[in-house]
């Protein structure tokens, strides 16, 4: 390997980077955006916490996106009435809908990204990057 050839990890990020573009121009909604109303209709309701540890995202990113979210209807957010240090966050109707609408797009745009890789190479992709997952997942807990 040299410095000029792309190693699996950078490699890994470009391949995320390019997803991400592409998820966005085919289903319409950003995948961030995605994964976190996913989330919400998958838990009903949660707390910011709960969701942040859920979706394995920073606290402060996630802050940011639910007031966009809450901006545009697409979830609501309270104070937790057994503990007001919380929000709760809950998917609203205009978000069950825009997911019941965008979901033909997203199943196209999972089949056309998958379309032609044989079985055994995704089981081998799929095995290599969760030995890698929980390799980072070791590797930060030991920083702490």
């Amino acid at each position: 390997m040299t410095d000029t050839t792309p190693n699996l990890l950078q490699q890994l990020g470009r391949s995320s980077r390019a997803m991400y573009g592409a998820f966005e121009s085919r289903v319409g909604h950003a995948l961030p955006r995605w994964r976190i109303l996913k989330s919400l209709e998958e838990l009903e309701t949660a707390s910011q916490k709960r969701l942040a540890c859920h979706l394995q995202m920073d606290p402060g990113a996630l802050t940011r996106q639910l007031k966009q979210l809450e901006a545009e209807q697409l979830v609501t957010r309270s104070t937790d009435p057994a503990d007001n240090r919380q929000t709760l966050v809950t998917l609203g109707a205009a978000g069950h809908a825009l997911l019941r609408e965008a979901a033909p797009q997203r199943q196209a745009f999972f089949l056309q990204a998958l379309e032609g890789i044989e079985p055994q190479q995704l089981d081998s992709a799929l095995q290599v990057l969760r030995q890698l997952e929980e390799r980072f997942r070791r590797m930060a807990a030991e920083t702490r």
